[in-house]
């Protein structure tokens, strides 16, 4: 049986750089697009060859605004594909979108394609906050595409919000989740709001020209999150992220899992094959890259994948700690069987400093086989992903 393997295709472009957005994301470079495109459409020639003994179970479409992408630019891509890759029949196709952007015209298109979930950024309710988030949409623009969207045949949809936002007092989430409900949709990412350096955000706050995000009224927030959601029939498998029952994203499961993913396009990161690696940021320099390693591939039928940035080959060590963390994420947590599989150790052996610290602390507890997050622990995660990392946890042993 071949091996799984998810897809993240990733599209830079925005019509405009939200003031909060760290990701490698840019805005008045329509000029590249169809560049782009054809680069995309020569990396993935470039990697079938390699992923010949995997089938592709989930593909995700992320940016930056994927939804700017024409559906003629998507029809070409969907279908190289479906062309160079085997695809599991029951494949999930995720395209992130943007409320300002989306159409009935366009979301028929986008579905007639094969896609089959929808994940939109609405990120707030009220249009205050959404001008404070730098977002080009109203929140009745938001609602009008989720009935667009529900209205072109998209069936499994996300909504992205973000709280803790400055200033904002807890009844107002509640508002703006309370509506988001009335949508029902089939999943809901909830992210509390984190000033990311290099932001204009960052750059506003270190400034004092905005107050900082209040870390209590966000906790408060998230607490009552859970409690809501939970109410309403949403079943919470990540930090930030609940789904009706069935509705979980599959794509975004293989990265917690620690399970094999390769990502196309600039900037993308994958791990495959044992490797971590990313590609160019720039996306002009990422073109240039991939038209020169899709010409040395076609003249000499051999070459470098001159597109990627660098990368690693993960020790035993990391993939420890990388199986750790990001199986923590998950309200199932670690299963220790599976880890011991694996790893040939078990999770109390190779962290037992962090383990036993943070037990202690109640942010661990260990739920027959599985080791997970508390609720107080999903509050402060980070703190006990940060003693899971390699070097402190052989300070801790003393190694």
């Amino acid at each position: 049986m071949k091996a799984p393997l998810a897809l993240y295709v990733h599209i830079p472009f925005c019509t405009a750089k939200c003031g909060y957005c760290d990701f490698n994301s840019y805005a008045h470079l329509d000029h590249l697009v169809p560049g782009y495109t054809a680069a995309l459409l020569h990396e993935l020639a470039l990697w079938a060859p390699a992923a010949r003994d995997h089938r592709v179970t989930t593909v995700f479409f992320g940016g930056g605004t994927p939804s700017l992408t024409s559906l003629d630019d998507m029809r070409a891509i969907t279908a190289a594909i479906r062309e160079r890759y085997e695809l599991a029949p029951d494949a999930e196709w995720t395209l992130e979108a943007n409320p300002g952007e989306l159409t009935r015209e366009h979301l028929e298109g986008l579905r007639a394609l094969g896609l089959n979930r929808l994940s939109i950024g609405v990120q707030s309710l009220h249009d205050d906050e959404l001008r404070l988030l730098d977002r080009i949409h109203s929140a009745e623009r938001a609602l009008e595409a989720v009935r667009a969207a529900r209205a072109a045949g998209f069936d499994n949809l996300n909504l992205d919000f973000i709280f803790g936002l400055i200033d904002q007092p807890l009844a107002r989430w509640q508002q703006t989740l309370e509506r988001a409900l009335e949508l029902r949709p089939e999943h809901l990412s909830c992210y509390a709001l984190t000033v990311e350096p290099g932001t204009a955000l960052y750059y506003q706050v270190s400034k004092g020209q905005l107050p900082a995000p209040d870390p209590d009224v966000a906790a408060d927030q998230y607490e009552w999150t859970r409690d809501r959601l939970d109410a309403a029939g949403y079943r919470q498998y990540e930090i930030s992220n609940w789904a009706l029952p069935g509705r979980e994203c599959r794509h975004n499961l293989v990265y917690w899992r620690a399970e094999p993913y390769l990502g196309l396009g600039a900037g993308a990161h994958s791990f495959f094959a044992g490797q971590r690696f990313a590609n160019i940021d720039a996306p002009n320099r990422y073109i240039e890259a991939v038209e020169a390693s899709h010409a040395q591939r076609q003249a000499t039928g051999g070459g470098t994948l001159q597109q990627i940035a660098g990368g690693e080959t993960p020790d035993d060590a990391m993939r420890r700690a990388d199986a750790m963390i990001l199986g923590l994420r998950l309200l199932e947590g670690v299963s220790v069987a599976e880890f011991r599989e694996r790893f040939g150790v078990t999770p109390e052996a190779a962290f037992s400093a962090a383990i036993e610290r943070h037990r202690a602390l109640g942010l661990l507890e260990q739920a027959g086989d599985r080791l997970r997050l508390t609720a107080r622990g999903l509050l402060l995660a980070n703190e006990v992903f940060v003693d899971l990392l390699p070097e402190r946890s052989a300070a801790a042993t003393g190694t």
